[in-house]
């Protein structure tokens, strides 16, 4: 029987963790679908978005679980233990992990700014429409929300681009820790 808990629980928290990166990855790929959809639906991205938040951070938690006995000098790295190792791959896939979740915090709180800046430049439209002639600082603020509207979509698909690119990084780190991990059977 095992004596340290980490190295008797880390199989289990790998599995998960390995299972729930190919969910998360599966709502990525969701999330870029929506993003390309003519016409653009921020609130369907933002619904998607927190979705994938909240499971890049059951991801997250299932990778550092797996790797939390290295901290504690309770399990060692592959390179010391082939049976039960760590890989470099696992601890720079938990800070891939973190920075995920920050990209797609930062982008879920651009598209709700976004929605209330279109509310508020809806409300000056109106203002505008009944005044037509007298209201010329509100013209100005109008003409600025709409060249920073037609910009949005430009810089938001920037944004997702960015994120697809960062995870053919993670998809590798991946990769590598499925084919070297250790795969020690547990005893009974």
């Amino acid at each position: 029987m095992f004596a340290n808990i980490f190295i008797k629980n880390r199989p289990f928290f790998s599995k998960m963790r390995n299972g729930n990166y190919q969910k998360a990855h599966a709502v990525f790929k969701k999330l870029q679908e929506i993003s390309r959809q003519n016409p653009f639906q921020p609130k369907d991205m933002i619904r998607q978005l927190e979705e994938y938040i909240k499971q890049l951070e059951v991801t997250l938690q299932h990778a550092s679980d797996a790797i939390r006995g290295l901290k504690r000098r309770k399990l060692g790295m592959y390179r010391v233990d082939k049976a039960f190792g760590v890989l470099e791959e696992e601890i720079v896939l938990t800070y891939f992990l973190e920075e995920m979740i920050s990209s797609s915090q930062f982008l879920k709180k651009r598209l709700e700014t976004d929605l209330k800046i279109n509310i508020y430049r809806e409300r000056l439209s109106r203002l505008q429409s009944h005044s037509p002639g007298g209201s010329g600082f509100l013209a100005n603020i109008l003409d600025s929300l709409d060249a920073m509207t037609q910009t949005e979509f430009i810089e938001i698909e920037k944004l997702i681009q960015i994120m697809e690119e960062r995870y053919r990084i993670g998809d590798k780190l991946f990769d590598i820790i499925l084919n070297k991990a250790p795969k020690a059977p547990l005893p009974t």
